[in-house]
Formats: C-alpha cells, structure tokens, sequence
C-alpha cells in the first residue's frame, strides 16, 4: 500500500459547496497534487505496459463532520493503457481513499493506494 499527503487549499465556503456538489473538489486539486496521484499510481503498478496514466478523476463519497473538522472522500480513476505495438488500448477502474483535517483553509489529505493486479 502506498501513501501520498495533498494540501488542498479551500476556504469555508467552498468546503460548504462541495459537499453538496463533490466534482467541485476536483477544482481545487492542483495540477502539481494531480503529477502526485499519478506517479504513485505507475510506481504501485507491477504491471507497467501500456505506459499507464490515470484519467476521469472524479470524487465521490465525501463527508465531513464540522465540529471535529474531519473527513473522508474517495478519488475514482482510470488507468488507461496505450500499447504502440498492437495499437490496443484497455482500461481498468481504480479508486484511492483520503481522510483529511480541515484547519487554516486547508484540507490536509493523506490517500491510501492499493494495486490489485494480480502479479503471480
């Protein structure tokens, strides 16, 4: 299992927001954090043919108890293959949860990711 830690930067009203609309989340989540997410998905892969990315992020499951200032939210994602070879391409659906702390607009995440290929 592999961990990465996001700094989201996110004020009150947008936390408020996103929890009634969680694509709004994925906003905040910068371009840099997103080159996170995607190196620590190719170096959990055993499996790195196809030159794997990750595409069509999307957030679900967000919650978020205010009086402790805690919360979860799951990243879905694809990994998307492209082998040059046979000119194919496959896809395979994944998905990394975060709990957080909500202090100083920010939303401090740390993700677990878990490979579940199969590599016998």
């Amino acid at each position: 299992m592999s961990t990465i830690k996001l700094n989201i930067a996110i004020t009150d009203t947008e936390v408020k927001k996103v929890e009634q609309n969680f694509a709004l989340l994925l906003d905040k989540i910068t371009a840099e954090d997103r080159k996170k997410i995607q190196e620590l998905v190719f170096d959990s892969l055993a499996d790195k043919d196809g030159a794997p990315q990750i595409g069509d992020l999307t957030i679900t499951n967000f919650t978020f108890n205010e009086n402790q200032k805690k919360g979860q939210f799951r990243i879905t994602f694809n990994i998307d293959r492209q082998f040059c070879c046979s000119d194919t391409s496959s896809c395979q659906s994944d998905y990394m949860d975060f709990d957080f702390t909500y202090a100083s607009n920010t939303l401090a995440a740390v993700g677990h990711f878990m490979s579940w290929d199969m590599d016998n």
